[in-house]
């Protein structure tokens, strides 16, 4: 491989480094991508197809790179409590095992409101781990966890609130969250899982990979079964106990 520096200005770089942050890539990937396209649009102005077709080649190993991780926000103290990080343990559900009880309420919740994807995701400090995970696609789907730079649940757990999104593109404070590039999240209903002392361990979601206005009732059918969700993990804390 052939290696290279290249020298910029210190108002350049940081430039290129805030517009390479938004995009989830590194500086050096967000220049190589801009060489690329730069030279195909050369090319295509002296009409050499050929070359243009090797430099597609190129790109397609490196316009659509496996992103970088982004640099996690600093958890919330809600996410970082030790009494609700014990409880999401004595859940059972936070490596990834199978219930089939959430399995029913997120089936059920992806069926009343039509859905491609449901989720019961538990969030602690540092990952949203999917204790039932219907229609994510791959690597999610066998990993069932990502960490909190892809996660819409986390917001809803820290508000203690339902999270409703029509447009996550378009949400000042999500649209520039990994999940709506890498997973496809686009509308968003999220709604806590709290347990009996109000303590919030994730929630029961329902994705849209195309905007959407949720309706009231769907608000409620998928609060219903929230309510069951959040029942069904207490029982299992108070087995664990």
């Amino acid at each position: 491989m052939r290696a290279t520096t290249l020298r910029f200005s210190e108002d350049l770089w940081v430039l290129v480094e805030r517009e390479a942050g938004l995009q989830g890539i590194s500086a050096a990937q967000f220049v190589r991508d801009a060489a690329l396209l730069r030279a195909a649009a050369l090319m295509g102005a002296r009409g050499e197809e050929d070359a243009i077709r090797d430099v597609e080649a190129v790109a397609r190993g490196g316009l659509r790179p496996t992103p970088e991780p982004a640099p996690a926000d600093p958890p919330e103290p809600v996410l970082s409590g030790p009494e609700r990080l014990a409880l999401l343990v004595r859940t059972g559900l936070m490596e990834g095992e199978r219930d089939a009880v959430l399995d029913g309420i997120a089936g059920a919740a992806r069926r009343v409101v039509r859905v491609p994807v449901a989720l019961v995701s538990l969030v602690d400090h540092e990952r949203q781990v999917f204790a039932c995970a219907l229609g994510l696609p791959e690597p999610w789907a066998t990993t069932r966890e990502t960490a909190l730079s892809h996660s819409f649940c986390r917001h809803a757990v820290v508000r203690r609130a339902a999270l409703v999104v029509e447009d996550a593109r378009r949400h000042p404070d999500l649209r520039h969250n990994l999940a709506i590039r890498d997973l496809g999240v686009v509308a968003y209903l999220g709604i806590p899982l709290a347990t009996s002392d109000g303590t919030v361990l994730g929630t029961l979601c329902v994705i849209d990979h195309e905007a959407r206005r949720w309706t009231a009732q769907e608000v409620e059918l998928v609060s219903d079964l929230a309510t069951a969700a959040a029942a069904h993990l207490e029982r299992r804390i108070a087995l664990a106990a």
